[in-house]
């Protein structure tokens, strides 16, 4: 039997960043690093663990995901998806781990979706043992230099020490002046979103407060509906966009639910498509919808005070 998701938690206001790697690789160990400026001995992470922390003038939502075959293979997707900076870190003086490191690397990197920028901070941790490889010998292994061919992807690569604090400087200076510079771009505020099973009935909608004041919003609406309404209904999937007057109007069908979005004219599509296809992996399972309005919250990343929320269920 399929469960609802567990909810994913999300801070408002921070950027979105996840810290992924094998066990052992010193990824709590970097994020300790950043909330205090000191090395601790830390524990392998179990599921995940969430900080919020500024690094210079940058507010990030770090997600620390747990590096076990099981949490790689479960959790790690979601938040791989919604995220806009991958750290990944693997362990550079163990190279017996590398193979298994550069299946997951790939395997992550290719989750991103080609019309989505994203950044890779790519951290070869334990610099300071002396079985630590090169730099170069590592990059090699891994193949990190057909990251050249990801257009959309930004990287960097440092050899790093958690325990003398090697590169760790440089490491977020390079996130922070990159990662904050692809969040303004990436900002979407959605004016409206909705979520309704196949037959139209609503489940879920959260409305912009003072929205009924511009009826060209929802005429609008109304045309896009009617515009995708041959191409969706039947045709599982698909994913449709388009411009009318000041609004973007985003939709998606699958076989068991529609999902509508409208955002300003002048912010980033793909971002609403991004975060549709995520509700989409995650509502789908659901039995029920006791954390449905929950899980579209910190989704969609939104101050509940702004918004009314109407709701079809019970």
């Amino acid at each position: 039997m399929k469960n609802a998701p567990t909810a994913m938690k999300f801070d408002k206001k921070g950027i979105p960043l996840v810290v992924i790697g094998l066990s052992q690789a010193g990824k709590s160990s970097f994020v300790k690093r950043i909330m205090t400026g000191k090395f601790e001995e830390t524990k392998p992470t179990m599921g995940l663990q969430f900080e919020t922390t500024d690094i210079g003038d940058a507010r990030f939502d770090i997600f620390d995901l747990g590096g076990h075959i099981s949490y790689r293979k479960t959790i790690w997707e979601s938040y791989v998806k919604l995220a806009y900076g991958l750290v990944f870190m693997i362990d550079s003086a163990d190279p017996e781990s590398f193979d298994e490191a550069k299946e997951e690397f790939w395997r992550i990197v290719d989750l991103k979706d080609n019309r989505d920028e994203f950044l890779i901070l790519f951290l070869c941790n334990k610099a300071d043992l002396k079985e630590s490889l090169d730099l170069e010998s590592i990059i090699n292994h891994l193949g990190l230099y057909n990251l050249a061919k990801k257009e959309n992807a930004s990287y960097q690569f440092f050899k790093t020490s958690m325990k003398t604090g090697e590169n760790v400087h440089n490491a977020l200076n390079w996130l922070k002046n990159n990662t904050a510079k692809l969040a303004t771009k990436r900002k979407i505020d959605p004016l409206m979103f909705m979520i309704a099973d196949i037959d139209g009935f609503p489940l879920l909608e959260i409305d912009k407060i003072g929205l009924e004041e511009d009826p060209s919003l929802l005429a609008g609406f109304l045309a896009a509906i009617e515009s995708f309404s041959q191409r969706l209904f039947g045709k599982t999937g698909m994913l449709q966009y388009m411009v009318s007057g000041d609004y973007k109007y985003i939709i998606k069908t699958d076989d068991q639910y529609i999902y509508s979005m409208i955002i300003a004219k002048d912010e980033s599509q793909h971002e609403a498509r991004r975060e549709i296809e995520v509700l989409n992996e995650l509502v789908q399972p659901m039995e029920d919808f006791t954390m449905l309005e929950s899980i579209v919250v910190q989704v969609l990343n939104i101050d509940l005070s702004e918004y009314v929320i109407q709701k079809g269920f019970k």
